[in-house]
């Protein structure tokens, strides 16, 4: 069983269609049912469950505890499929669920269940206090033969001596693809089912959640976004490094990652050494940087890369390519003179407007400043150094005339940061790019340039991305356009189609020479009906379709449907097609 607990000011909830066949409501249940301070436990009940004849009494037993913890006086049951991709029968799961509304109320325990079996349409507001949002895993004890498996797979992978059965539950495994999705605002898919639909990407219950596998089709919106965006760091002046993708614990504890970020990284244990996966490039590059001393002639350095990048995100917070646990992110640190950083950042910005202009990104500025009132762990304490970069970054971003909201407690353990926001088709505020003005790193790391009186100075560091982190960007363009890129990402920009049999050799030909213009084309010459051809093309979001008949064969023309048009324009030359549609890639319409 996996729980996501949330403590709410309140939560307001409504079934709006059946997601199971058969699935019932109780007329108490058809309303909008609103509930106050309540703790919300958004449940998904598991195969194993039904093996564990305990599982109830633990259930309720985390919610006691849970409720105690965060001192909630109401309780609200919400079954939430999402959270796992091996689920008990519905009707084991409604079961329980009721049976655990029932053991709450008989203990004089406020409680509300909503609706099981239906999607539903809600709406919270989480508090802000550390304990408001957990996640657990309960009753992890599975049937025998799996848990031999899984010790398989993890110590003796490749020794063939595993039982029939248990390489038909391994195999079973490696074929399961998690991939579920309830349905976005208006009716509008996400990024999980136009991945599934356009064969994007998939996650594998065998490789782990968290880590998207995309195919080759997805592969080439990845490759396409990450070209467009280091061809535009390097007319910048950026320069790029290749950096490891783990490191010695000691280099994460001069950071402060270590004391900051542990939680939110994955810590490997390599003979009488720690190490780490690394959650970000910063150290790595200010390790190049000190490799030789530095004059201020050389100032400002950008150093940026397509970095992979890895944290330790709880299941329950694991959303298609939204949140996962590896992702590559355009990052970069410029490293300048004290007098350079308004004009640096500046830049900064200028660049990403362009970067969200070209995509057709909407976003919004968020000013994302540290809590003082905040005596944890959670930031670097320099009062004194916090509140001067802050004043410098309110300075920077007024004479930019950027509007923002400001935002406490949101700033990165080192630094403020500019945040820009977007939604994605559930309504849900996210992070897409920041911006970040660090005062404590280029210390704790000791970077110095030499000035022109020949003494050493400590320069400026500004963490940015660009694009941000591919996966994300790209969960975000498709669920804009739902699945219909612009032609310079699409994984198929043209696909041809034959009239008859008798016209596949010319469709063959014509797909050579477009590849060889470096176009991304592909065939389809079945005998089906045209119409079938361009339902399936429509289906796949395909920019443009050609159609080649006798009559296109006789006068060497092309019929061509452009995607989003009702009807096909006939006799287009092939020159001018190409001409048009490579204009249309290059410039990135």
């Amino acid at each position: 069983m996996k729980i996501l607990s949330l403590h709410c000011d309140y939560i307001k909830f409504k079934p709006v269609k059946p997601a199971l066949k058969g699935a019932t409501l109780e007329k108490a249940e058809e309303k909008q049912i609103e509930v106050s301070e309540p703790l919300v436990l958004f449940t998904a009940i598991e195969k194993q469950d039904e093996a564990n004849k305990n599982i109830l009494e633990e259930y309720l037993k985390n919610i006691l505890d849970l409720k105690d913890k965060v001192k909630a006086e109401q309780v609200v049951l919400y079954p939430y499929a999402h959270l796992s991709s091996s689920l008990s029968s519905p009707d084991f799961a409604k079961k329980l669920m009721i049976d655990a509304e029932a053991s709450l109320k008989k203990q004089k325990i406020k409680v509300a269940r909503a609706p099981f079996g239906y999607y539903k349409e809600f709406e919270l507001k989480c508090k802000g206090h550390p304990l408001a949002e957990l996640a657990r895993t309960i009753g992890t004890e599975q049937a025998q033969g799996k848990v031999e498996v899984t010790k398989k797979m993890k110590n003796e992978y490749h020794e063939p001596d595993l039982t029939p059965a248990q390489r038909e539950n391994l195999w079973k495994m490696m074929s399961k693809v998690h991939m579920t999705a309830s349905p976005g605002e208006k009716g509008l898919k996400s990024n999980v089912e136009l991945g599934r639909d356009l064969d994007l990407y998939l996650v594998s219950e065998i490789v782990g959640k968290g880590l998207p596998l995309f195919t080759p089709r997805g592969s080439i919106i990845r490759r396409e976004l990450e070209r467009f965006n280091v061809d535009e760091e390097l007319k910048r002046g950026y320069v790029h490094t290749s950096t490891p993708i783990m490191a010695k614990a000691d280099l994460y504890r001069v950071s402060g990652h270590w004391q900051h970020y542990k939680d939110s990284m994955f810590v490997l244990n390599v003979g009488d050494e720690e190490f780490a996966l690394r959650p970000m490039t910063c150290p790595f590059q200010f390790v190049i940087y000190k490799s030789k001393p530095r004059s201020h002639k050389e100032l400002p350095i950008r150093y940026a890369e397509m970095a992979n990048l890895f944290r330790n995100e709880q299941t329950g917070e694991l959303r298609g390519l939204t949140r996962v646990r590896q992702f590559s992110l355009s990052d970069a640190h410029i490293i300048c003179k004290p007098e350079q950083l308004e004009e640096e950042f500046g830049k900064v910005v200028d660049f990403i407007k362009y970067i969200m202009k070209t995509l057709g990104i909407e976003v919004w500025y968020r000013f994302s400043k540290w809590d003082s009132k905040d005596k944890g762990n959670k930031y670097i304490d320099n009062p004194a150094a916090w509140e001067a970069s802050q004043k410098s970054m309110k300075k920077i971003l007024d004479n930019l005339k950027i509007k923002y909201v400001e935002a406490e407690g949101e700033a990165a353990f080192y630094g403020p940061k500019l945040d820009l926001q977007y939604k994605d088709v559930y309504g849900k505020e996210d992070t897409l790019i920041t911006v970040q003005i660090d005062f404590a790193l280029p210390e704790r790391y000791d970077l110095t340039y030499l000035d022109e009186n020949n003494k050493l100075q400590r320069p400026m560091v500004i963490h940015r991305s660009s694009v941000g982190c591919i996966e994300r960007t790209l969960s975000y363009l498709l669920e804009k356009t739902q699945g219909n890129l612009p032609t310079w990402l699409s994984p198929v920009q043209v696909r041809v189609i034959s009239f008859t049999d008798r016209n596949i050799k010319a469709c063959e030909k014509l797909v050579e020479e477009l590849r060889a213009e470096g176009i991304r084309v592909d065939a389809d010459l079945d005998s089906n009906t045209v119409n079938d051809k361009v339902r399936k093309a429509a289906e796949m979001k395909i920019p443009y379709l050609i159609t080649i008949g006798d009559k296109e064969e006789e006068k060497k023309t092309l019929a061509i449907k452009k995607r989003g048009e009702t009807k096909p324009k006939f006799g287009v030359k092939k020159t001018d097609f190409i001409k048009e549609i490579l204009s249309e890639i290059n410039e990135r319409k």
